[in-house]
């Protein structure tokens, strides 16, 4: 008789957390994916006002008109300009939604039914926590994206690939303190510090899902640029606004699904470390 595995299965999206033992890696993702699904029509409108408030810089300098002089505000000596002031509105802008994304999210997969007027207190009420909490978290990704291009024109892809997979691992340390802050209501540095506990000794498989989900956002980014290039020849130069438009839609559309899925990741996988530091100290004599 063949040997029955002693694994219990995972519980139903409606009620995904808490979990039931700890994951594998592949299970985390089929968990998040779960879990998105379920959430994903009660996050659209959040997710896809989050990916517009990011494109608020570069509409601001696209189709800024110049009616007088530009605004040049001076704090503590530093001199920041109108686009300076947009770029910071967004970027508040965007921790406040990812703050009511997380905090759906949470309320979806312990099977609670999610209140607007709830979340929203909450995010704006730790606005200013939210914000150290959120550059601890996801400081180090958006770092090397943001000096992505500049290693490009020095390195070939192929070097790049090789610097930036190990460079995952700071990454996987400080991911879930987003989670530990919105979900367990930790201060900014506690839950830094709580993210760095649970995750130190799991970092390898955080790494793994993190390189896993951006290896699936790419996949949908791919296909954008193939479809975009499939469009080109057929509409022609004198479409070049319609193929603006078409391009714009598509990275809304990738951005809308991208932001949800990837909370709902780090969600799961922050879940399933605290049950492992749970279980090991629980081994410890």
């Amino acid at each position: 008789m063949p040997r029955m595995s002693r694994l219990p299965p995972l519980s139903a999206p409606a009620g995904l957390l808490p979990l039931p033992r700890p994951l594998m890696t592949g299970e985390v993702l089929d968990a998040a994916f779960r879990l998105f699904s379920a959430a994903l029509l009660r996050c659209l409108p959040y997710s896809g006002l989050a990916v517009l408030v990011l494109e608020l810089p570069t509409l601001y300098s696209t189709f800024q008109v110049p009616l007088g002089p530009s605004i040049y505000v001076n704090i503590a000596g530093v001199v920041l300009t109108d686009q300076h002031l947009v770029f910071l509105v967004a970027v508040l802008l965007v921790v406040v939604l990812i703050g009511v994304l997380t905090l759906r999210l949470h309320a979806v997969s312990r099977a609670k039914r999610p209140r607007f007027r709830v979340e929203i207190a909450t995010a704006l009420g730790r606005w200013p926590n939210a914000i150290i909490a959120t550059l601890g978290a996801l400081g180090f990704p958006l770092l090397l994206f943001g000096l992505g291009p500049m290693f490009a024109n020095v390195l070939p892809m192929e070097a790049l690939l090789v610097v930036a997979i190990p460079l995952l691992w700071p990454a996987a340390l400080f991911a879930v303190a987003l989670p530990a802050f919105w979900c367990d209501g930790l201060g900014p540095l506690a839950a830094v510090a709580q993210a760095v506990r649970v995750s130190r000794r799991g970092s390898w498989r955080m790494a793994g899902a993190i390189l896993a989900t951006t290896c699936i956002i790419l996949v949908f980014y791919v296909l954008t640029i193939i479809v975009i290039a499939m469009m080109s020849p057929l509409l022609g130069r004198a479409d070049l606004f319609l193929i603006a438009t078409v391009r714009s839609v598509l990275t809304l559309v990738i951005g809308a699904l991208g932001v949800p899925f990837v909370l709902a990741v780090l969600v799961v996988a922050y879940e399933d470390l605290k049950l492992r530091e749970q279980e090991r100290r629980g081994a410890m004599p």
